[in-house]
């Protein structure tokens, strides 16, 4: 089951972004020109986001591959990024986002790989629902597909299996799934992204 639930949340993240990022992006011309300069500030917030999101992406990436060094990197990026973001996020975002962060750090004291991509992922969970929804070049269902995928590599990455944390990732998987499909026009991925959640 393990195999089948971590490669269907892969399969679908990673088969699905390319496909969605086509969807239609909101019409950022629109309205007065006042909404117009407000936009262009949600966009700038939102690549800011997308920076920091992408350095908890690379994080996952060395830490599932064993190479602390681009681990410990990608954790004192993530350190040097966080009073930047303090701005962008509220309070409560910002509290959760500074926790992954030091619990990160903690498991970087203890050499402890796993725990440190498990908290990164949370880190670029709180990170992609924090951004705008109406600048986002695809819908924020997309990221948490990746999400999943990313979760679902590292419970399976990890000593022992965690069956309970990989039945809610792969619901949650399903659920964003389900709300996206209605938007894939491609029949072949839709059915094919369907029958992998399908299992």
């Amino acid at each position: 089951m393990l195999k089948h639930t971590a490669a269907a949340a892969a399969i679908v993240a990673f088969t699905l972004s390319p496909a969605l990022v086509q969807l239609p992006a909101p019409d950022f011309w629109a309205g007065p020109l006042f909404a117009r300069e407000a936009s262009a500030k949600d966009l700038g917030r939102n690549a800011k986001l997308a920076d920091a999101a992408s350095i908890n992406e690379d994080l996952i990436d060395a830490a599932l591959g064993g190479k602390a060094d681009k681990v410990a990197e990608k954790v004192a990026a993530m350190r040097k990024a966080l009073p930047m973001l303090r701005p962008l996020l509220d309070a409560a975002t910002f509290d959760a986002l500074a926790r992954e962060l030091t619990a990160m750090e903690q498991a970087m004291a203890g050499k402890d790989l796993p725990a440190i991509a498990l908290a990164s992922v949370e880190a670029y969970r709180v990170i992609e629902a924090a951004t705008d929804p109406a600048q986002r070049p695809s819908p924020i269902e997309v990221a948490m597909l990746d999400y999943s995928g990313f979760k679902l590599s590292i419970l399976a990455a990890g000593p022992t299996a965690e069956w309970a944390a990989i039945g809610a990732t792969a619901q949650d998987s399903d659920s964003n799934w389900s709300a996206l499909a209605k938007n894939v026009s491609d029949c072949g991925i839709r059915d094919l992204a369907a029958a992998i959640q399908d299992g």
